[in-house]
């Protein structure tokens, strides 16, 4: 009896909990949803579809003419001709020394040799965009050791390399997708392939481990415990093909407007054709006037209005631009149809993904590895005497300044600026910090500029309690 009631609750209860689930229109429980429409299990189903949104992705910025401007101006915002660095140790001489090294990595940085850092970082934010991530390896030379970089493609590192744990063990590594963790969830290493598998007579040997220490992974995790990126344009990337297809379909109907078609009717039957009328001279060009048999006359097939394409295919773009994060102004090219205030607005949005894609994969997850790497050799080969390096590894830490943004008007800039200095609510430091550029440089710079006078700071006092009409008078 005491096992009838037990079985008889938990049936009221699992009737409970099915309605209760089915009273969402979201569960599904209308119909309305497609059985498809869902992330029933989103590591799993990123893994599986990462590689060929890439590929799909990759064709798409070759052939799409606004992907292809979405990551060139994204890819341009992001790295834009390099970021400086400005070293945290207290001794000028240190400092020195490190920017020195940094220089010279700075304009040789890779295997491959003949690329500056920048351009090595725009081969890095372009494959965040079009493959979701991006492998350095690096590469320290034994004899001169000095770092260089060696780009992996993302096929290299081997996605189909997956080997559970199953707790067999008390500390068992788990490989998934080319990623190895340890049992405390730590990445320890990549299995990489010798040769991108898409290379002209790739190597066909196994992958090889490379520990986690000698590559930096630049991606953005979209779930818990994803070990691989996928790209922020994979949301798009069907709409950016249905744009096409939008494009190709108004061409063809363009060209099929163009084509003037005329139909001769004659209600009576009576129309004489000789050598004159013959029908198959009978045909339409600029400026032509035809005479036809008493009683026939000339209709056109209708043809449909094109009136609302353009607005279709702008509102399609815009959707594409605001998926991938980058204004719509910017990627194609319409300035006409923004003002200055809903241009700057959109341009402030720009700028804070920028930033946080900067600061949170490019330096945290790139940079940062590889400043303390040179600073690693510079102290191991003896190249730099550093007797506190490993009691305060903090002096030995650097930020990292990107160019900054040129202001849509900079007199107001500067005004803005100025007033906000002298209102003490920004310093100077941050004010050229923002434009890319170390203080120190600037103030060294400015000592030294003999045209440097003290009156210009009066001067631009001025110019900053100035009006806007007293400045267009001038």
């Amino acid at each position: 009896m005491k096992r009838t009631g037990i079985l008889s609750r938990t049936r009221n209860a699992f009737r409970a909990l099915t309605r209760a689930f089915s009273g969402y229109d979201i569960t599904g429980g209308s119909a309305r949803w497609p059985a498809a429409y869902a992330l029933h299990s989103p590591i799993s189903q990123q893994l599986a579809a990462g590689r060929l949104a890439s590929r799909k992705v990759s064709h798409q910025s070759q052939n799409n003419s606004l992907i292809a401007s979405i990551i060139q101006h994204a890819v341009t915002a992001i790295v834009a001709d390099g970021p400086t660095v400005r070293a945290a140790h207290p001794d000028p001489d240190t400092n020195a020394h490190l920017q020195r090294v940094w220089n010279a990595f700075f304009q040789d940085c890779s295997v491959e040799g003949g690329m500056s850092l920048g351009g090595y970082l725009s081969r890095v934010a372009r494959g965040f965009f079009v493959d979701g991530e991006n492998f350095t390896r690096l590469v320290s030379d034994p004899v001169s050791m000095q770092l260089k970089l060696q780009m992996l493609t993302a096929d290299q590192v081997d996605s189909s390399k997956s080997v559970p744990a199953l707790g067999l063990v008390g500390n068992a590594p788990m490989i998934m997708a080319g990623v190895e963790f340890d049992g405390d969830g730590r990445r320890v290493a990549f299995w990489v392939l010798p040769t991108p598998p898409d290379a002209p007579w790739a190597s066909v040997a196994p992958p090889v481990r490379i520990s986690a220490l000698d590559v930096c992974h630049v991606y953005e995790p979209h779930f818990p415990g994803v070990p691989r990126g996928i790209s922020p344009l994979t949301s798009v990337a069907p709409l950016a093909m249905e744009l096409d297809n939008c494009i190709d379909a108004a061409v063809v109907k363009l060209r099929t407007t163009c084509l003037v078609g005329m139909v001769v009717r004659d209600p009576n039957g009576e129309m004489a054709f000789d050598e004159s009328t013959d029908p198959a001279s009978l045909y339409l060009e600029p400026g032509a006037t035809l005479r036809l048999p008493p009683g026939a006359d000339v209709s056109f097939p209708p043809t449909s209005e094109m009136n609302t394409v353009p607005e279709v295919l702008s509102h399609i773009e815009r959707l594409i631009c605001a998926g991938a994060g980058v204004p719509a102004f910017m990627a194609t090219g319409d300035f006409g149809a923004i003002n200055y205030s809903a241009g700057k607005l959109g341009l402030a949005t720009f700028q804070r993904r920028v930033k946080a894609i900067q600061q949170n994969h490019i330096v945290a997850q790139l940079l940062t590895p590889i400043w303390d790497r040179l600073v690693l050799l510079e102290v191991l080969s003896g190249r730099m005497r550093a007797p506190d390096y490993e009691t305060n590894p903090e002096r030995y830490g650097a930020s990292f300044l990107f160019p900054g943004w040129p202001a849509i008007d900079e007199l107001k800039k500067a005004k803005a600026d100025t007033l906000a200095v002298a209102a003490k609510l920004r310093s100077r430091q941050e004010i050229i910090s923002e434009g890319g550029r170390d203080p120190a440089d600037v103030d060294a710079e400015i000592e030294n500029d003999p045209f440097a006078a003290d009156d210009l700071s009066a001067s631009a006092g001025g110019i900053a309690s100035q009006n806007e009409t007293e400045n267009e008078n001038a």
